[in-house]
């Protein structure tokens, strides 16, 4: 057997453990903002008739910076998708700070009618010339240009959006606090305080009923976790799966009107109303065991400069890729990576 043939059954062999390790997850791993998109869907009115999926085709009509390399010349948003294919940027970001703790690429499959969720840790490094290279500083110090974030995202994945939804803190704790609060067995005291931020998280172990401040905090907290931001995205899984819950029980759907109106004042999005609308009918009919998949984008933490970085493995990071969320006619060779 060729070392090339051994090298791509072994990362076979770590994507099928990483594929089978996720779907046990895959049914409680949908973001909250998808779960706002289904809120809006059965918000909406039925004589909405622009109901359409999103296109392909950036809105902004903006050329990459900083994308993928296949050759010099050639860009992400220079290349052909498959049809009925379209990607969008998920982002959660803090009001105040407008750091991106939470960002997510997701490609849906129109025909198939599948959904893929790629997660992007906020430290992951990027080639950007700036002193922090972490991905989360890219949408602040842009002073909130959404396609700042758009070149960076392409830099360490090789797609470029099609479309994007941002979400604020705002949004979820109000969101949260109309609902009642969400019931989570919480493992570990929580206890951090950010004056910058004005964030204090005070939260003691064990089951209870989180408000929309302390649900906040529970999603933003990493002080103490031994693999920092990737223990962070495991405690979110569970309190997502617990807010599924809650969002399926009578009492909630009896307040979609007000969860929807608190939903578009706190949404920013380049989707339409019908394209929401559309989506969440999707959703709502995905089989999350079969139709959904998340992962993690392939890397490693390391320390550089004194910070704390995620480091994406290049190949492994193409092996996904390439298989689930490449929207394009042509696979993505090579990915425009910090390199030390």
């Amino acid at each position: 057997m060729s070392l090339l043939c051994a090298d791509e059954r072994i990362i076979t062999q770590k994507m099928t453990k990483k594929k089978r390790r996720l779907n046990k997850k895959a049914r409680y791993t949908i973001s909250i903002v998808l779960i706002i998109l289904a809120v809006i869907m059965v918000a909406a009115a039925v004589a909405i008739n622009n109901i359409e999926p999103p296109s392909a085709t950036p809105v902004s009509g903006r050329t990459a910076r900083g994308g993928a390399i296949r050759d010099e010349k050639v860009y992400a948003s220079d290349l052909d998708h498959r049809e009925g294919v379209f990607t969008a940027l998920i982002v959660g970001t803090d009001a105040a700070s407008r750091s991106t703790d939470t960002i997510m690429l997701a490609t849906f499959d129109t025909e198939a009618k599948k959904m893929n969720i790629l997660s992007i840790p906020r430290d992951t490094i990027v080639n950007a010339p700036r002193a922090t290279k972490k991905i989360n500083a890219a949408y602040a110090m842009s002073d909130g240009d959404i396609y700042a974030l758009y070149d960076e995202v392409e830099s360490v994945t090789g797609i470029r959006p099609d479309r994007y939804v941002l979400v604020t803190v705002d949004a979820f704790v109000e969101l949260i606090d109309a609902i009642g609060g969400v019931e989570v067995d919480v493992p570990i005291d929580m206890h951090y305080k950010d004056p910058a931020q004005d964030l204090t998280i005070d939260i003691e172990k064990g089951l209870q009923t989180l408000d929309g401040y302390d649900s906040m905090g529970f999603m933003r907290y990493r002080a103490t976790y031994v693999d920092g931001d990737l223990g962070r995205i495991k405690v979110q899984h569970m309190f997502i799966e617990a807010l599924i819950k809650k969002m399926l029980t009578p009492a909630t759907f009896a307040r979609i009107p007000e969860l929807a109106q608190i939903v578009l004042d706190n949404l920013e999005t380049d989707l339409t109303l019908g394209n929401e609308i559309w989506l969440g009918r999707q959703i709502l009919s995905m089989n999350l065991e079969t139709d959904v998949n998340m992962y993690t984008l392939p890397g490693h933490a390391e320390y550089y400069n004194n910070l704390s970085y995620y480091f994406p493995d290049e190949e492994e990071a193409l092996a996904i890729i390439n298989e689930y969320y490449n929207p394009y006619t042509t696979p993505i060779e090579k990915l425009n990576l910090f390199r030390k």
